[in-house]
């Protein structure tokens, strides 16, 4: 891969990862030295790019060379998945300004974690699926990998009643199935889980399904992929700048497809925070 980058891509220095917390590390120290630091990877990959360049308080900007398990960022931002086309953009591709998210939360020790997201964070069991999905077990790739991870956490999952607040309103209280709070339109390989999701509109897009029966939970997964499941009565839609949730017994929550700890939780909007190289205009 290599090779073909060489000669497509500008000139670059290349380093890899041995561990996750990498990426992170390394971002942030080619932040400091360089004009654009590039994720080879999927959406967790581009989740510790983006936060190493951001923890260096730089203006590098974030290029992707899609290669994960979801790349659900990527077709937001209109990159593409071939190694060529990909690394021909990031010579000829535009530089945007996107929104990013803060979220604040319970950490797997029980001490309060934060971190920055791109495209989505989710509560509930979208969590235990992306916990279900980075399994170094698992033997399905891609998609089906995630259709079988979505069917066995219906089987496993137990909701729990939420409180969900945006931007100081009064509390939405449901049994709560799953929450997206998404700056990117796709999670879950290909699923428009926050179909007016706009990264640039300086919110975040709140969508929370209330726990239902298995007949309404299955119809759902039917609508899940062309985004038409935000139209069922189960389903909240809005946006707002700042988002609140707690639950009466913690839930998982997953942040770029990285399982990272549970509620409660705050998520914030960041407008304009980091610049991305795409192919243009949304």
């Amino acid at each position: 891969m290599e090779r073909r980058l060489r000669e497509a891509a500008p000139p670059f220095d290349a380093v890899f990862t041995v561990a996750a917390g990498d990426a992170i590390r390394l971002a942030a120290e080619g932040a400091v030295r360089y004009e654009t630091v590039v994720a080879v990877g999927g959406d967790g990959t581009i989740s510790e790019v983006a936060n190493g360049i951001l923890s260096a308080g730089a203006e590098a900007a974030l290029g992707v060379i899609p290669r994960g398990t979801g790349s659900d960022l990527v077709r937001t931002l209109g990159i593409p998945t071939s190694v060529e086309a990909a690394a021909s953009l990031l010579a000829s591709g535009v530089r945007r300004r996107i929104d990013v998210g803060s979220a604040t939360y319970s950490g797997t020790h029980g001490d309060r974690a934060s971190r920055w997201f791109v495209n989505a964070t989710e509560v509930g069991a979208g969590a235990m699926v992306a916990a279900a999905m980075n399994r170094a077990s698992r033997r399905l790739p891609g998609a089906p990998a995630f259709w079988w991870a979505i069917l066995t956490t219906m089987l496993r999952y137990r909701p729990s009643q939420a409180s969900i607040v945006t931007d100081g309103s009064p509390p939405l209280e449901l049994l709560l199935s799953n929450a997206w709070i998404a700056n990117g339109c796709y999670s879950g390989g290909g699923i428009r889980s926050a179909p007016r999701a706009a990264v640039d509109d300086g919110l975040l897009d709140v969508v929370a399904v209330e726990h239902g029966p298995v007949r309404r939970r299955l119809l759902g997964l039917l609508k899940l992929r062309s985004g038409a499941f935000v139209e069922m009565p189960e389903v909240r839609y809005g946006k707002a700048a700042r988002v609140e949730v707690t639950a009466e017994t913690p839930l998982p929550i997953e942040i770029d497809g990285d399982a990272v700890g549970t509620t409660p939780a705050v998520f914030e909007a960041v407008p304009s925070r980091l610049t991305v190289v795409a192919s243009g205009a949304p």
